[in-house]
C-alpha cells in the first residue's frame, strides 16, 4: 500500500506485519537482481531488518543465486566468526541455506582488528570488484531506531569520509554491542542503482518520520540520505509507518 506524505511528494509501501514487509523486500530484490548484470552486486545490511530479509531472500526460487555477488553495508569488528558479526548472521540465514559459492560471498576482513584497518582492506575490495566506480546493483538497508542506516550513526566521522567504506568507532556507537564497525560510507550510498530500506516495529516509528519529512539533517538523522525516491524504495510494516501515516494520505 502506497502512501504520499504532506508536505513533500513521498510513498513508502506500508504492509499490516513485519513478516510482510520483508517478503515485499525480497520479492523487489529478486525483480531488481534479474534484470541486472551478469554478476549482480549486493550489499546486505544487519540488525532486525536484516535477518528478517535475509531469510526472506533464502525462500525465494527466483534470484538469479549463481551469478550475485553479495557483500556487506556494515560490519562489527569482532573476531572473525563471532556471533555478533553481519557475516555470521549472513552465513546462517541466508548463504548456508541457499549453498551460495564461497566465491561470491565477499566478507570484510575482520582479522585486521582495528576498524580503521578494516575499513581500508574492504575499501580496497569493493574497489576491485565494483571498478569502475563504488556503485552496487543493490543495497539492502534496515533502519535503526536512531536513524541509522548501514552503520552510519549519527554525529559519526564515516558521514564525512571520502572513502567507500569508514571505520566507526566503539565510542561512536550508542547500541549493544559497543564495538567499532564499519560502514559503507554516503558517496556509496548515492551511487547505488537501487536501494531498499526496510523498517519494522513500532520502535522504528520516530526514525521513520524522522528520516522523511522535509529538511531532515543526515547528521542527525543518517536515513535521510535515503529517502524514497525513483530509485530508493522503503518498505515498512504499519507499526514502524504509524507517525508518518498520521499526516499522509493514500496513494
Amino acid at each position: 500500500m502506497g502512501y504520499e506524505g504532506r508536505p513533500m511528494a513521498m510513498t513508502l509501501e506500508v504492509y499490516p506485519t513485519d513478516a510482510e514487509a520483508f517478503e515485499a523486500t525480497a520479492a523487489l530484490a529478486a525483480e531488481r537482481l534479474g534484470g541486472a548484470g551478469l554478476h549482480p552486486t549486493v550489499a546486505l545490511g544487519g540488525g532486525r531488518s536484516g535477518r528478517g530479509v535475509m531469510v526472506a531472500l533464502a525462500a525465494r526460487g527466483d534470484l538469479p543465486w549463481e551469478r550475485v555477488e553479495w557483500f556487506l553495508a556494515d560490519e562489527r569488528c569482532v573476531p572473525a566468526g563471532d556471533a555478533r558479526s553481519n557475516a555470521r548472521l549472513a552465513e546462517e540465514a541466508l548463504f548456508v541455506p541457499r549453498g551460495v559459492a564461497a566465491a561470491r560471498i565477499h566478507p570484510a576482513p575482520l582479522a585486521l582488528g582495528d576498524p580503521e584497518r578494516v575499513a581500508a582492506a574492504y575499501a580496497e575490495t569493493l574497489a576491485r570488484a565494483l571498478a569502475p566506480g563504488p556503485a552496487f546493483d543493490l543495497l539492502l538497508l534496515g533502519l535503526n531506531i536512531r536513524g541509522s542506516v548501514a552503520a552510519l550513526v549519527p554525529g559519526c566521522a564515516a558521514l564525512d569520509a571520502p572513502a567507500a567504506v569508514g571505520a566507526v568507532s566503539a565510542q561512536e556507537v550508542d547500541e549493544e554491542p559497543r564495538v567499532g564497525r564499519i560502514t559503507l560510507t554516503p558517496t556509496v550510498l548515492a551511487a547505488a542503482r537501487h536501494v531498499i530500506v526496510t523498517a519494522v516495529g513500532e520502535e522504528s516509528a520516530g526514525a521513520v518520520a524522522a528520516a522523511v519529512v522535509d529538511g531532515a539533517d543526515p547528521a542527525r538523522v543518517p536515513a535521510a540520505l535515503v529517502r524514497p525516491s525513483a530509485r530508493v524504495t522503503w518498505i515498512v510494516d504499519r507499526a514502524a509507518a504509524q507517525l508518518f501515516l498520521r499526516d499522509a494520505r493514500p496513494a
